[in-house]
């Protein structure tokens, strides 16, 4: 899993992940509870190809995941 660390926003997702070494992956976030403080791990319900997640992953733009859909990942404590 390559990660990255996010800046702050209002989301309160901290770090995004991709799987580069397949030819396609989905976008994994980490985010942390507003209310409780606790971790949140989510996924993205597209699978996006290499360099799609790639150029995303690179610009940290973890948006796509939320409009293209998202939902709790099994795929935890990456970071």
């Amino acid at each position: 899993m390559k990660k990255k660390l996010l800046g702050e926003n209002t989301r309160n997702m901290t770090h995004m992940g991709i799987q580069p070494n397949k030819p396609k992956t989905r976008i994994y976030l980490r985010g942390v509870s507003k209310k409780t403080g606790e971790e949140q791990w989510y996924e993205s319900i597209r699978v996006f190809t290499k360099s799609t997640a790639t150029n995303y992953f690179s610009a940290g733009n973890y948006k796509v995941v939320f409009a293209g859909g998202m939902r709790k990942s099994k795929t935890q404590n990456w970071v």
